[in-house]
């Protein structure tokens, strides 16, 4: 088996660069990390197309999120609430549904000014998420010298003329998270739990990946 990277298992298998990685954290597939990239060490050839599943629609991801957080999300079908509502507790299925999902949001990754980050909840309604939430049982240290949050999408414009951020930073302090579904918008100062540990199911960093995990479970559990 050679080794692969993540976009050439994608392509392989047909199926997104965010499905595989969340076939590699629930160990579906067999990686190793190198910096900041994984490499598939997997026999995909072994690995049928149709095992990699099809991802979870970005509304009954929502809808899931909606679930676990004790709401009702009236915007899907009953049977299809009901059928979420049964595979709650199946936590290999609902890490990778959640991690491998058709994207929930479209994320702008700017820069500002360190100085300007204090001033954006403020002047903005902003839903914190990831990094930028605190949950006591979250096995992760806050980051405030960054704003990961969902917005709205009218606000986009409004914070461009007013912090003039950098687009195209190497090095972003600033994800602003324009969701598919107004449900999380509804929320205030912070994201449910569930939420921010879909989020963080994502990242590149096992540690903090493996905490979003855990926090899933304690969530599914409950």
């Amino acid at each position: 088996m050679h080794a692969c990277s993540v976009p050439e298992a994608a392509k392989r298998l047909g199926v997104s660069e965010q499905r595989v990685r969340a076939m590699i954290h629930s160990g579906r597939i067999r990686a190793s990390r190198i910096g900041h990239r994984w490499l598939v060490e997997s026999d995909l050839e072994g690995l049928p197309r149709a095992q990699a599943g099809r991802p979870l629609e970005a509304a009954n991801a929502w809808a899931l999120l909606a679930l676990l957080s004790g709401d009702s999300p009236e915007w899907i079908h009953p049977s299809v609430r009901s059928r979420l509502r049964k595979r709650m507790g199946q936590l290999n299925w609902l890490e990778s549904a959640l991690a491998g999902s058709q994207p929930r949001a479209r994320i702008h990754r700017w820069r500002v000014l360190p100085g300007d980050i204090d001033k954006l909840d403020g002047a903005f309604r902003l839903v914190r998420s990831g990094l930028s939430a605190d949950y006591p049982h979250l096995d992760v240290v806050p980051d405030s010298r960054q704003v990961d949050a969902y917005v709205e999408e009218s606000s986009l414009g409004e914070i461009e003329r007013r912090f003039r951020p950098e687009r195209r930073s190497s090095d972003p302090n600033l994800l602003l998270r324009v969701p598919s579904h107004d449900w999380i918008l509804r929320r205030k100062g912070q994201a449910p739990a569930g939420v921010v540990a879909a989020d963080l199911l994502r990242s590149d960093d096992p540690r903090v990946a493996g905490a979003a995990r855990r926090l899933l479970r304690r969530l599914a559990h409950d």
